[in-house]
């Protein structure tokens, strides 16, 4: 059975591919779960998920044996602790801007005498945990997606418990002022400075929706572990591919 444990900083220096699921079908959990990712995202904050439908997703990836990460936004800190009881490896914190929240949402995942989270048993009671409960530290990941988390990089790198940083490079864009073009030096110097800090703080750093040919860019700048682009874009980019194949051929071939 895996542990949440399992993500936390330190335990595992390897590069780590990641999994994104967008449909929330259980057909498709599934199958993005044996694929062989090292952890598979949940996203609360966008697409078509519920926390009903994220309880079954992470049930599912939890019996497959794949660790779950569910993306929530800061106004949601309240589900943190719901989706861990039903057994997700951790969190991704969306659009983290200062450390005060991170430190937050940590609080949140951890029992006291080191957290506020209350105690409702993993899955009630159904999912092994420590007899200890100060050994369940979920993994929380900082996202970090505007100027103000890029200036506080380093204060948020330093929160006690955090197992990590992530960047959104789409938002960290337009947080940033440049639209769709990061091209240009601004958006390399933030991301620079978020390197530096997870770095420093001995942290993985997380780049977020990578297509498989732009790994190496980024394993270059010092991230240390990618989330590959979601079920939804392979889906549509494979099944694009596949028909214009197939209209070639076809177009080779007139009926008749």
């Amino acid at each position: 059975m895996t542990h949440s444990k399992d993500l936390a900083a330190g335990d595992d220096r390897r590069i780590r591919l990641a999994g994104w699921v967008a449909i929330p079908e259980p057909l498709v959990v599934e199958v993005v779960g044996r694929a062989g990712y090292d952890w598979v995202g949940l996203d609360l904050q966008h697409g078509g998920w519920d926390l009903g439908l994220a309880f079954r997703g992470i049930q599912l990836l939890d019996a497959i044996g794949v660790p779950t990460l569910v993306r929530v936004s800061e106004e949601d800190l309240a589900l943190i602790p719901r989706v861990l009881d039903h057994g997700a490896a951790g969190i991704v914190l969306a659009m983290a801007s200062d450390p005060e929240a991170v430190a937050d949402a940590i609080d949140r995942a951890r029992y006291a005498p080191h957290g506020r989270r209350s105690y409702g048993g993993q899955r009630y009671g159904m999912r092994p945990e420590p007899f200890d409960l100060a050994e369940v530290r979920p993994a929380i990941y900082a996202m970090l997606e505007d100027r103000r988390g890029v200036a506080a990089a380093a204060e948020i790198a330093a929160v006690p418990g955090l197992a990590g940083l992530h960047v959104g490079p789409f938002d960290l864009g337009l947080g940033l002022g440049l639209g769709r073009d990061r091209s240009g030096p601004v958006f390399r110097e933030a991301l620079e400075a978020i390197v530096r800090a997870g770095q420093g703080a001995g942290l993985p750093i997380a780049m977020h929706a990578v297509k498989a040919e732009a790994a190496g860019h980024w394993l270059a700048m010092g991230f240390t572990e990618l989330v590959l682009t979601a079920d939804i874009e392979v889906l549509r980019s494979g099944l694009a591919q596949h028909l214009s194949v197939a209209r070639t051929i076809a177009g080779r071939h007139p009926a008749g």
